[in-house]
């Protein structure tokens, strides 16, 4: 069953959550998932909140309405908890999508020789890896040379900020290859960009627990999309 509902949309400008209003359509919950929803058994409360998951996905606009009203308006305390769940989840991976690129890196430009080119060549060396960070998810290691990523390499202007420019460019979830000169070998290094943080030009940012920065980041962007949608779908007061 399909309804027609006031919905919005949002995009992150300025690190302040902004919505506008469009038309969206709202479907129905797939029924068997939300009756286990309430099931006795844990494994299947799970189960069936992963399925809900991997359905709101194909269809995510219009199942974000439905999941919201739901999770506010369903009779059964484990429905509305878990549509939250599943609706959190989906606005999380909004959230990450959103921003720029970031590896987690402090750098530092040299002149190498890099195996098969036989002239020296700009390249990054690593004083720091960000713990939590995608390098460091991804094997980054201090003292490892960056010598290119995917097809470019840099010859006549030292790196970094070519590197820089280049990555924050990006969007969180792009995967890019490194061109890493470690011990006189050079290998492919492949790193899942995660989602630059507010704090990644402050040095004292660097020490900072980034999962736990990355948290609360999340946690404020859910509750201001909770609070407008709150704010948008609110009855018109009587005059």
């Amino acid at each position: 069953m399909i309804h027609r509902v006031k919905s919005f949309t949002y995009a992150v400008f300025l690190g302040v959550l902004w919505i506008s209003p469009i038309a969206l359509y709202s479907v129905e919950l797939p029924a068997d998932m939300v009756t286990q929803l309430t099931s006795e058994k844990f494994s299947i409360r799970e189960k069936a909140q992963a399925e809900l998951l991997d359905w709101s996905r194909t269809q995510r606009d219009a199942a974000m309405v439905e999941l919201f009203r739901q999770s506010r308006d369903a009779d059964e305390p484990e429905v509305r908890q878990r549509c939250l769940a599943v609706l959190r989840d989906l606005v999380n991976e909004d959230y990450l999508k959103s921003g720029e690129g970031y590896v987690g890196i402090l750098m530092q430009d040299e002149l190498a020789r890099v195996p098969g080119d036989k002239n020296p060549r700009s390249v990054i060396r690593l004083g720091h890896v960000v713990p939590n960070s995608a390098g460091d998810q991804a094997g980054l290691k201090p003292n490892d040379l960056v010598a290119g990523v995917d097809e470019e390499v840099w010859r006549d202007v030292p790196a970094s900020a070519p590197f820089k420019e280049m990555i924050r460019k990006l969007k969180p979830g792009t995967k890019v290859t490194l061109k890493v000169l470690r011990d006189g070998n050079l290998q492919d290094i492949v790193v899942k960009l995660g989602k630059r943080p507010f704090a990644a030009d402050d040095s004292i940012g660097l020490e900072m627990d980034l999962e736990a920065l990355e948290k609360k980041a999340k946690d404020n962007f859910f509750r201001q999309w909770m609070n407008q949608q709150k704010s948008a779908t609110a009855s018109p007061a009587k005059p």
